[in-house]
């Protein structure tokens, strides 16, 4: 291929990646902040440069993304059409290196490079329209699984252009490249290991030598993070899966199954677009394996599933330790990296299938379509999310101010989309300053899986919620009501008469807080 032909077709596939990048998550752009957003911001108003992430009372240590968050927040303030807008350019980077390390990895399979540009775009491409990566682009708090995996991505690059031509700058600058990521986000705990594994694979004689650079610098960031947060840090139910190593298998079967789906299964025979994208995709599916089966590929091109399956789950190991949620794309983004190396693969595979007879070409079709109905579904699921986010925050100014406020309840996610699983008290000191001595509690949060008009309906100190598809959840710890505590069940909410009376209660209905009539003998109802 002439090298200007090729350069060709690299800026139309680069431009045909970033289009399709930024045409799925427009909608989400202009729509407000959810949940962890404020936190960044508050963190970022009360502490500077590296306020978020880097000190007690957090558990976490990335003062690189602190400082990323930083420059959004001195450039532009809170503004979430530009804050989103740089998610998707960093998603559109990701795809990019993607598309060229999978060049070099098929070519290694023995992929001609005329051959091996198609099977790398088709790989980008699954990875751009994967539904179970909208958690990771459209969540601004989710910006560091983005970061670090580009820094992941970019070190393989700079390691493989090292070992083709002994350029030990490249050598120097994956190193860096690699600490840059890992002070983005812990995500990059194991990747020293893919880095051995990847030496291996190319051939490199006692390749533990030149990982060796890795884990010190491995070692480096835990002795810093170990400082900074007095301690090693993480969720505090993690620790607690590692004394129950079977979790760990059925979170990596859940990771894996939750990084295919087309979308929520939950939503699979009650929503009609995630029922739509379901058989779409069951359909191309089984449409590719009938023609695998009855015309198979003589000789078949290499694909070296060894190579990515363990790249991948050396990817997905430093994040097994939490609770994922297959169900409902709930912490997708920490699948976010692994996606991509498992994208190579399915990349190779549909080209094959498009260069097979039309039931394969089908069928492959079918597949991406029914992943960009899945995305294009959770983009707009992350929309409403900020919007439910923004109304229901704005309609605290309507309540009384001179008495404590109890939350029966306050919508924790959307399909799959958060809204205030936490930090509901950050937001209000951020965009609700008068409002920031009153107490305001909560007594639990809610499911919002597939509708948006979920509602809270109160009597005789019980709340119920509309929806029969829905549960209420404990609530957040730091809003949690003074003295006797409510008991949260799945079904129902049980206030005690203490806190009637304590407290002014308020409702939830048609995205609002709504001031609630009560008294502990009689029925109430929402104040008109």
């Amino acid at each position: 291929m002439k090298l200007a032909q090729l350069g060709s077709r690299h800026m139309r596939n680069l431009v045909a990646l970033a289009g399709v990048s930024v045409a799925l998550y427009l909608s989400r752009l202009a729509a407000p902040f959810v949940s962890d957003d404020h936190l960044i911001f508050y963190r970022l108003q009360q502490g500077g440069v590296f306020g978020f992430a880097s000190r007690p009372p957090t558990a976490f240590y990335r003062p690189l993304i602190s400082l990323h968050y930083y420059l959004d927040y001195a450039l532009w303030g809170m503004n979430p059409l530009l804050s989103h807008l740089v998610n998707v350019l960093w998603h559109v980077c990701v795809a990019v290196l993607l598309y060229f390390l999978a060049i070099q990895v098929l070519q290694r399979w023995g992929w001609r490079l005329g051959v091996a540009v198609h099977g790398a775009f088709w790989g980008a491409l699954v990875f751009v329209v994967l539904p179970a990566n909208v958690e990771a682009v459209a969540w601004f708090a989710a910006r560091a699984d983005i970061v670090a995996t580009a820094a992941a991505l970019c070190t393989l690059l700079l390691l493989m252009r090292f070992l083709r031509t002994g350029d030990w700058l490249s050598y120097l600058g994956a190193v860096g490249v690699f600490a840059g990521g890992l002070f983005c986000k812990e995500s990059l705990l194991s990747f020293p290991l893919i880095v051995w594994l990847w030496l291996r694979w190319m051939g490199v004689q006692k390749a533990w030598r030149y990982a060796l650079p890795f884990f010190g610098v491995l070692v480096v960031y835990w002795s810093m993070r170990t400082t900074a947060v007095s301690g090693l840090g993480a969720y505090p139910e993690a620790w607690a899966t590692l004394y129950q190593p079977w979790l760990l298998g059925i979170n990596l079967v859940a990771y894996l199954g939750q990084m295919a789906m087309p979308a929520i299964l939950y939503g699979a025979g009650r929503d009609v677009w995630d029922t739509f994208a379901w058989v779409i995709w069951l359909g191309g599916a089984m449409l590719m394996a009938f023609a695998w089966r009855t015309d198979p590929v003589k000789p078949p091109r290499t694909v070296d599933w060894r190579l990515l399956g363990a790249t991948a789950l050396l990817a997905l190991l430093p994040v097994l330790i939490f609770k994922p949620s297959p169900f409902y794309f709930l912490n997708s983004r920490y699948s976010y990296l692994a996606s991509a190396f498992v994208a190579i693969g399915a990349g190779a595979l549909i080209h094959m299938a498009m260069r097979r007879h039309l039931w394969a070409m089908i069928g492959a079709s079918l597949v991406l379509f029914a992943y960009v109905v899945g995305t294009l579904r959770q983009v707009d699921a992350w929309r409403i999310a900020g919007t439910i986010a923004r109304s229901s925050l704005m309609s605290l100014r309507e309540l009384p101010a001179d008495r404590p406020l109890l939350l029966l309840g306050v919508p924790d996610h959307y399909h799959g989309a958060y809204i205030w699983r936490a930090d509901l008290w950050k937001a209000i000191q951020l965009l609700l300053p008068e409002r920031g001595a009153q107490p305001i509690h909560t007594a639990s949060r809610f499911t919002m899986r597939l509708r948006t008009d979920v509602a809270i309906e109160y009597a005789d100190g019980v709340a119920r919620l509309s929806s029969p598809d829905d549960i209420f959840l404990r609530p957040e710890e730091e809003l949690k009501p003074l003295g006797d505590e409510p008991i949260v069940l799945p079904t129902r909410l049980i206030i005690h008469w203490s806190l009637q009376q304590r407290y002014q209660l308020v409702g939830y209905a048609d995205g609002r807080f709504v001031l609630i009539e009560a008294s502990p003998a009689t029925p109430v109802s929402p104040s008109p």
